[in-house]
């Protein structure tokens, strides 16, 4: 059986807001890194962003998260014998999402996958009792 997991959320201050960026490549490394140094994204002519990681042209779109939805960043702290805690590190409002040589198409992947959260918070939203709307069979 898995072992439960724990979120702690920061009780006093927020957390920092943080920059996330999703990119097209995986990278084989879990740990402190200087990528300001080498990582560094510049606006286009319009909303996209470019940049280059290892010499690869990526272009990119900042796809912001859906009205009341915040991102946390999580880091794994502490275990103990009821399970995995995580600790909330940083949070976002927005992430940047890559492609190679060309920005992602605000109709895929990402963008597309954010817009569903407002549609089933609609779809699963409770309907009032005094609602005239009628359920079909």
């Amino acid at each position: 059986m898995a072992a439960p997991v724990r979120a702690e959320l920061a009780a006093g201050p927020a957390a920092a807001a943080v920059a996330v960026h999703l990119l097209p490549c995986r990278v084989g490394h879990d740990g402190p890194a200087a990528v300001g140094t080498f990582f560094r994204p510049q606006a286009g002519p319009g909303p996209e962003l470019w940049a280059s990681l290892r010499g690869r042209r990526l272009g990119g779109l900042e796809v912001p998260l859906p009205p009341g939805y915040r991102g946390l960043v999580l880091a794994e702290g502490p275990g103990d014998a009821q399970g995995w805690r995580l600790r909330t590190t940083g949070t976002f409002g927005a992430i940047t999402a890559w492609g190679a040589d060309a920005p992602p198409s605000p109709a895929a992947g990402l963008p597309l996958a954010l817009a569903w959260a407002p549609l089933a918070h609609a779809i699963h939203a409770p309907v009032p009792d005094d609602s005239d709307e009628e359920a079909e069979p």
